[in-house]
């Protein structure tokens, strides 16, 4: 039987290695309040069962210098879905979020056929790669529209044309993984917490087929009152300025069907669409009056929330903004000449940070220190 200190478990200590990067045995017992033999005890424990590592020595005010622990990347695998309309991305990385392999599949948006599709490709995928389902802390999906979280379940989802799909579940039963299913804006905001920051907040607006809105609170992803994500009907009518457009402009019905953008799209295929979609601004007063509209509106809902939650900063992200520097580019030099109680930092996702894919990692690390279906 293992030993378990007072108020702290093995999975608490796990949690506190993953958050530090790495840590030495000493700041792990300052940081949680324990004897230095009950936490020499415990990271044994999990060293021993795989979960975390020792690596170079740390620093020492005298005498001999500790050993560093960190979480063993490779003790478990992460499998990561982006649904769209058209295609799925599908990743596999380590507990790091380091990507081992990733592909696009082309697929029909009939639920049995993409339900069927998905499942095809994980288990192709973890058989590639020689990874067991066992070894495979969760799958986690993103996807546009409502969520039923807690019940794994895809309640609306325009873009994919779905209600009420018990979506998780089905994968559960056929993949034998953890599997969870989320909002995108959801996904995307998780990737701007910030653990070392009390004080964070940020404001997330997804923009592609359709609207999403998230909110970082500290560390944690604002659930609401009925844990359901991207219902945007609390924004009123004016929304419907915004779904004209998106839904109208055959420009932006481009920009939506692509992938997801940090999978390898062409540079100078980007900026040939920028450049189209000006000289159709130039060439289309109807449309430059209708884009004009849209970006107010972005903006206005924007500054709305800003004025609400007091954010550090605003995410715009989604296909409409990281594929259109041009809309980007307006709808933040509006939120930043509107008047608000706090100018807040406007940002968009940098092709570095792997967005979607830090965004699901995140989430399922998230949920494994949570959930007590996950226990050491």
């Amino acid at each position: 039987m293992r030993k378990q200190a007072k108020g702290v478990n093995l999975k608490q200590l796990y949690r506190a290695v993953y958050a530090k990067g790495s840590a030495t045995k000493p700041e792990l017992a300052q940081e949680l309040g324990l004897s230095l033999t009950a936490v020499s005890d415990y990271v044994n424990q999990l060293e021993g069962l795989g979960y975390v590592r020792s690596t170079d020595k740390g620093s020492s005010t005298g005498g001999r210098k500790p050993w560093l622990y960190e979480v063993n990347p490779e003790f478990r695998w992460i499998v990561g879905v982006d649904m769209r309309a058209s295609h799925f991305y599908i990743f596999l990385s380590d507990l790091l979020g380091r990507l081992l392999y990733s592909e696009f599949v082309s697929v029909e948006k009939t639920y049995e056929v993409y339900l069927e599709r998905i499942a095809q490709a994980v288990e192709r995928v973890l058989e590639q790669h020689g990874v067991k389902p066992e070894q495979v802390m969760a799958l986690g999906i993103s996807v546009s529209g409502v969520t039923d979280f807690d019940n794994k379940v895809v309640d609306l989802s325009n873009e994919l044309g779905w209600r009420s799909r018990p979506l998780g579940r089905a994968l559960e039963e056929r993949l034998g993984v953890p599997v969870f299913v989320e909002n995108d804006a959801r996904v995307y905001a998780r990737n701007e917490i910030d653990t070392g920051e009390a004080n964070n907040v940020v404001t997330v607006l997804y923009l592609n087929r359709g609207v999403g809105l998230a909110l970082v609170v500290g560390d944690r992803i604002l659930q609401g009152y009925t844990n359901r994500a991207g219902d945007s009907q609390f924004f009123g009518k004016d929304i419907d300025k915004i779904y004209h457009v998106i839904r109208t402009c055959a420009l932006f019905q481009e920009i939506t069907e692509l992938p997801y953008y940090y999978g390898g799209t062409e540079p100078a295929y980007i900026a040939e669409l920028n450049r189209r979609f000006l000289q159709h601004l130039e060439e289309s007063p109807e449309t430059r009056e209708a884009v004009e509209v849209f970006s107010t509106e972005v903006a206005r809902m924007m500054i709305a929330m800003a004025n609400m939650v007091n954010p550090k900063r605003i995410l715009l992200t989604g296909n409409v903004f990281d594929y259109f520097d041009w809309i980007f580019q307006r709808v933040r030099d509006k939120i930043l000449t509107l008047p608000v109680c706090y100018t807040p930092e406007v940002k968009r996702n940098s092709p570095q940070d792997n967005p979607l894919e830090n965004g699901i990692v995140r989430l399922i690390m998230e949920k494994f220190f949570q959930l007590e279906q996950f226990s050491i």
